[in-house]
């Protein structure tokens, strides 16, 4: 099978943190969280089609799957683990790693020992052709993928984000591969609803929002704890959609915290 392309950083143990990145960015956008967390055993993946990591098409061929879905990406993720020994992880997904993570979790609660989602929705997309996504797709097949993202540097940061933060992003979004997300867009807009995750684990379960994430609403958060009453919701201040980016020591403490919460467990 093919292989995703991974990092793993910190004192190898048996139980990593492992964090899935944000649509579309790559794992590099974990280095400065990784940083601060030197202690942790680290371990990040790139998406199929990002970074390092075969393209989409190329693990739907190879698992078997007549269309693009986040299963390609889950069952990636898991032969990634289990070629590495890891039977036991907390795991956190920030955006759309956080649809990943939740929908590893649903086909592996066993393997899940602590669940972190960080400014994202993992319910079902809207059906219909007034789906965001479409054009985004429709973007991606005249090659103009770019332009589906690139006001994401201005609208999907807080106002208080520095022009260093704002510049890498654009930077990274204006370099985003049309073919690439594209086939993540339609696995994330025919994703089924993986809210049942929060309750699925057996962990403890962590919800984290940029306080102006202009995406992942407060009520988005309450609605999941209204499923597990036990998960406590963070608000990291001064922080939009790509809190790891924007308040990376910030969300490191958290991960940490969290972290030594799960293994104590």
């Amino acid at each position: 099978m093919m292989a995703l392309h991974w990092r793993r950083t910190g004192p190898t143990s048996d139980l990593p943190l492992v964090l899935l990145h944000a649509l579309p960015l790559d794992s590099s956008m974990w280095d400065e969280v990784r940083g601060e967390l030197s202690d942790v055993d680290v371990l990040t993946v790139d998406a199929p089609g990002f970074g390092g990591s075969p393209s989409g098409s190329d693990l739907q061929r190879d698992y078997e799957y007549p269309e693009p879905s986040l299963s390609v990406y889950v069952d990636a993720l898991r032969s990634c683990l289990r070629a590495r020994g890891v039977d036991r992880v907390v795991l956190g997904g920030l955006s759309m790693g956080g649809a990943v993570a939740a929908a590893f979790t649903l086909r592996h609660p066993d393997m899940v020992a602590g669940l972190v989602l960080m400014d994202t929705n993992i319910a079902a997309d809207p059906q219909g052709e007034d789906n965001p996504r479409n054009r985004a797709i429709a973007l991606c097949d005249e090659g103009r993928g770019n332009e589906a993202v690139a006001a994401w540097s201005t609208t999907m940061v807080s106002p208080l984000a520095s022009q260093g933060v704002r510049d890498a992003l654009a930077a990274q979004l204006s370099r985003v591969d049309s073919v690439a997300l594209g086939w993540i867009q339609r696995a994330m807009r025919d994703r089924e609803d993986a809210t049942g995750a929060v309750s699925a684990v057996e962990g403890p379960v962590l919800l984290v929002r940029g306080s102006d994430d202009p995406t992942c609403k407060p009520q988005t958060l309450s609605a999941l704890q209204e499923k597990r009453p036990t998960a406590r919701i963070v608000e990291i201040p001064a922080a939009g959609h790509f809190v790891a980016n924007e308040r990376p020591r910030e969300l490191a403490a958290l991960l940490g915290d969290f972290y030594a919460q799960v293994e104590s467990a």
